[in-house]
């Protein structure tokens, strides 16, 4: 489970029941899912469209990407011909994406609807994954 705080004080993130494992390739998932904090303590769900491909891209550099574009929490900076390079291809130094930035586009790869609070380039104030053993 991912959790993020923008600096406008939006909570929203994500569900991605294959885990991270760094593996710079997509994820197929059904049961992933992005989820907001709306009004109050009101929780949205939005479900990844139907055939869950592409819900998940593992990067090896960045921090967690959901979709293909739909929330990506620390983008990795390291742009090639379009898409962007592991470790082995790019100096991590300078390619590993920076938690304090985010980016949505929204309803790509999820069902997003007009409660989805982030969109376009995001400043993050906190980021929390958890994950299970």
């Amino acid at each position: 489970v991912v959790v993020a705080r923008s600096l406008t004080g939006q909570i929203f993130g994500g569900y991605n029941p294959a885990g991270w494992r760094s593996t710079d390739d997509y994820v197929t998932s059904t049961q992933a899912f992005l989820w907001a904090r709306n009004t109050g303590s009101n929780i949205a769900k939005f479900p990844v469209l139907p055939g869950g491909n592409a819900a998940v891209f593992d990067y090896a550099t960045s921090g967690p990407n959901f979709g293909a574009g739909d929330l990506q929490i620390g983008p990795s900076q390291a742009a090639v011909m379009g898409g962007f390079a592991g470790p082995d291809a790019e100096d991590i130094s300078t390619s590993a994406g920076n938690l304090r930035k985010g980016k949505s586009v929204a309803g790509i790869t999820y069902d997003i609807t007009a409660a989805w609070p982030a969109r376009g380039n995001l400043v993050l104030t906190e980021v929390e994954v958890y994950g299970r053993p």
